[in-house]
């Protein structure tokens, strides 16, 4: 009997820890609110370009993935990314997740 309630105590907890994957409206709030160095001012335009790379359909996750890459590499080229090293890392974080959480 004790296990039977330990087994379904068990059970309950791991359903409450679904994986909640952003959307794109998400990923666009937390990109626009992210705080960061005052001298990274191209924030603004990096949300807009994570988002172009969302609403686009992909054939996998990986697919996907190499997109939201591809919008640090270009960025990192065009400007100095050293004041915006956070911002990459969490809003690249963000659109990682969006992608393993829609494509396969």
């Amino acid at each position: 009997m004790n296990r039977t309630i330990l087994i379904i105590g068990i059970l309950t907890l791991l359903s409450g820890c679904s994986v909640h994957v952003p959307t794109v409206p998400e990923i666009n709030s937390y990109c626009s609110s992210f705080s960061t160095e005052s001298n990274c001012d191209m924030q603004g335009n990096l949300c807009e370009k994570y988002s172009e790379v969302l609403l686009k359909p992909y054939s996998s996750a990986a697919e996907c993935r190499k997109s939201c890459e591809n919008v640090q590499m270009k960025s990192a080229n065009q400007m100095g990314l050293q004041n915006c090293l956070p911002i990459f890392d969490a809003v690249g974080g963000k659109c990682t997740e969006y992608c393993d959480g829609n494509y396969e």
